[in-house]
């Protein structure tokens, strides 16, 4: 099924909930939930109240901590070949907002939709001792030359803007207890990741592919596949009021 599908059943399923009765209306932000998480996202905080019986928002914030690797790259001086060590660091924050779906009354099973948004550079990459200015580190197909001060850059770019559906057990707004845990499954499509350089010549990022053999470059040309990232998570729960 294509995203944009996905979406609309979303929202249908969304929009068709009972909006009518009386009792409904005054499930309308009449609580408040806080909560800590942990997961494949990295840590998180957020928000819940209900909107409807059926419907509840979540807004928070996820923070993937940062990590590092490093691996070498391939370079040419006076027609030599040589090799030097370039670190990577990965980490990743956003903003998300999302709502829940209780398909059934008095049940903690929900489908969750929403978007995450946040920073678009995944991975950022550089050469750990400085080269030639005149000589280019092999990222990819193309040659980078490095700035005056003999460090070259690279990065892994992906959209800001990410669609979340998943499923979760466990209600973010808890109705009969202070304490509550959650936890949910699902995706985040964050597009096709794409591998940028900087050239100091042209003085912008440009686009490079990665088909190259060795260390670093076969870790951006894996990471360049990852289309959507698995979101697992589980949440700790205290209803403020």
């Amino acid at each position: 099924m294509k995203l944009q599908n996905i979406i609309l059943t979303f929202a249908l399923a969304l929009f068709m909930m009972p909006q009518n009765s009386k009792a409904q209306d005054n499930y309308i932000f009449n609580h408040l939930s806080a909560d800590v998480e942990v997961g494949s996202t990295g840590w998180g905080l957020n928000i819940s109240a209900p909107l409807t019986r059926y419907v509840t928002l979540r807004t928070g914030f996820n923070s993937m901590p940062q990590f590092s690797f490093s691996g070498d790259v391939k370079y040419t001086s006076h027609g030599t070949r040589n090799e030097v060590n370039v670190k990577a660091k990965m980490h990743m924050t956003d903003f998300k907002l999302l709502a829940e779906i209780y398909p059934f009354n008095n049940c903690s099973f929900h489908i969750t939709g929403g978007f995450y948004l946040g920073q678009e550079d995944l991975l950022k990459a550089q050469n750990t001792e400085p080269i030639n200015p005149e000589d280019g580190l092999e990222i990819g197909d193309q040659i980078v030359f490095p700035e005056a001060d003999g460090v070259a850059h690279a990065k892994l770019k992906v959209n800001t803007f990410k669609p979340y559906v998943g499923l979760g057990f466990g209600r973010s707004v808890p109705v009969n207890h202070r304490f509550n845990v959650a936890c949910d499954l699902g995706v985040e499509f964050w597009g096709k990741p794409k591998v940028e350089a900087w050239s100091p010549i042209s003085n912008e990022w440009v686009e490079v592919t990665t088909t190259k053999d060795d260390d670093l470059n076969k870790t951006l040309n894996t990471f360049s596949k990852i289309k959507a990232w698995p979101v697992a998570n589980i949440r700790f729960i205290y209803r403020l009021f």
